[in-house]
């Protein structure tokens, strides 16, 4: 049995030791015998399969690219390529009497083994018992493991909503089912009229997209359930509209407790959900904004059951604006903040731009890597911080949205052990313009400060370019691309240098200087 905690390096019998299989830099995938350096394309790591095959990596692409063998008709370049159980994907290592291995996949067969050319070196594969299909697999080290990444220092900062370590007894926690219930009210000079609650309620929730977004961007960890109860219409509040106000807590308290007890307990039993959501009629332009409500034990809305203290009160953007109005709102139920400028502010002027739900809803459709991590839904092994000044260290980035690789990579500007700013690099996920195209490819880079509170710009894109885009928003050009460098400053001499190098399908190869 072969080692899989470490990596090793591939070299034949007939090109000796000086050559080392390798990785061609430039995307294609394609691979090539060079000379042996401290070079991580030439670092490869066994991964076990099945019946005692192995996938073959590298730690210069990670986990997401294994080799397999190009399917032309000729089956015989090796390359590269989105891991996936595939048969290119399957090789069998037998060992050869002279210690060497043969190399073979499920793929090409048994008679088939990878081989370099005489004249050119280039690996293929090849039937035969050649000195170039007799490999040496050689130790270099111990396969990398990730660095977890610590919890954020407020600092002492008494933050309602913070980038630090969320207060799960104030806030839901964002895992497994959360349930929450809609409810339909309207008002004596605020009548719903002709519109359904059935179509508010679709409209609000998407018709399913903002459930389906909470799945997929929690890798299935959260499963945001919510009941609509527009089967018992809209139920009408004595008071008028004017008697509330949900930019005020007591008041915002006061019309949910108020909503609530339109509805019987054999109808709507509050205590068997975490949220609830007040939905109002398009006519109540007394609402212009949709804000969450949370509110500590003790402090929220009473009603059958117990309290409620979560939830969204809905006016009149709610029923303009996308799905994405809910999913943010939710996120704040969740313990995220506020990354537009409050007061003030909003989407145009937010030093994130449009490259987050929790800055602007009108373009992201998506939560940044780092509140993945900040929720426990980004996988640890997909995140690694470098608290480590280094000279040079390269890694390959993957999507956000995909299920393997490394997608976030966070380094402190303070204090090492204990930091309550870092930086944060990331792919950038695209936005959704309002011309109805994606937009966005490339790596993201920002700082994130545990010791600003929510509306003041916690967290803030280092932009490639400053621009905006009536389509896409503001700060749509943030996103480095290949050849492109990324600067940051910290305190004193802390300082990270991002290049951008190459791109392999969705992936970006990068190199991280950072200094302190």
């Amino acid at each position: 049995m072969l080692d899989t905690s470490v990596f090793y390096r591939l070299t034949n019998k007939f090109l000796g030791q000086g050559k080392s299989l390798d990785v061609v830099p430039d995307g294609s995938g394609l691979l090539k015998m060079e000379v042996t350096g401290d070079h991580n394309g030439q670092f490869w790591r066994l991964v076990a399969r099945r019946d005692g095959k192995y996938a073959l990596q590298t730690a210069y692409l990670g986990e997401c690219f294994s080799l397999d063998v190009i399917n032309d008709g000729t089956n015989t370049t090796p390359c590269l390529a989105t891991t996936g159980y595939r048969t290119g994907q399957l090789w069998t290592l037998t060992p050869w009497a002279d210690g060497t291995y043969r190399l073979t996949s499920d793929f090409t067969g048994p008679e088939v083994s990878l081989d370099t050319y005489g004249a050119t070196h280039e690996p293929y594969l090849n039937t035969g018992d050649h000195t170039g299909q007799h490999w040496t697999l050689t130790k270099t080290g111990p396969v990398t493991r990730t660095v977890l990444i610590p919890a954020l220092n407020l600092k002492g900062a008494n933050l309602d909503k913070t980038e630090g370590s969320t207060d799960f007894t104030h806030y839901a926690r964002p895992r497994g089912p959360v349930k929450g219930v809609m409810i339909f009210v309207d008002f004596p000079d605020a009548k719903a009229g002709p519109e359904s609650a059935d179509a508010a309620g679709k409209w609000l929730l998407g018709d399913g997209q903002a459930q389906q977004l909470y799945h997929d961007q929690s890798y299935g960890q959260l499963t945001f359930d919510v009941t609509m109860r527009s089967d018992l219409g809209w139920r009408r509040l004595s008071k008028p509209s004017t008697n509330y106000n949900f930019g005020l807590f007591n008041s915002q308290r006061s019309f949910i407790r108020d909503a609530a007890a339109l509805f019987r307990p054999a109808e709507v039993r509050f205590s068997d959900y975490q949220m609830v959501f007040v939905v109002t009629p398009k006519t109540a332009t007394h609402f212009p904004d949709s804000p969450a409500f949370n509110a500590r034990v003790n402090q929220g809305a009473p009603a059958q059951g117990g309290e409620i203290r979560l939830a969204v009160t809905f006016g009149q953007d709610s029923h303009t604006n996308s799905y994405i109005n809910l999913v943010h709102e939710v996120g704040h139920l969740f313990g995220l903040p506020d990354l537009y400028p409050i007061p003030g502010g909003g989407a145009w002027n937010s030093k994130m731009g449009c490259w987050s739900i929790m800055s602007d809803i009108f373009h992201s459709v998506g939560f940044l890597g780092w509140h993945r991590h900040k929720n426990g839904w980004l996988p640890a092994a997909r995140a690694n911080y470098i608290k480590n000044a280094t000279p040079g260290w390269y890694a390959t980035l993957s999507p956000l949205s995909g299920s393997c690789g490394l997608s976030l990579i966070v380094l402190p500007v303070d204090d090492v052990n204990h930091p309550s700013k870092i930086f944060a690099v990331e792919l950038a996920q695209p936005v959704h313009g309002t011309n109805d195209q994606y937009w966005g490819d490339g790596v993201l880079v920002y700082t994130v400060d545990a010791t600003i509170e929510s509306g003041a710009s916690p967290v803030v894109v280092i932009p490639r370019q400053v621009s905006n885009s009536d389509d896409y928003g503001h700060l749509y050009q943030a996103p480095y691309g290949v050849g492109d460098v990324a600067h940051a400053q910290g305190p004193g001499p802390v300082a990270l240098k991002v290049s951008v190098l190459q791109k392999f399908g969705s992936s970006y190869s990068i190199k991280i200087e950072y200094q302190r």
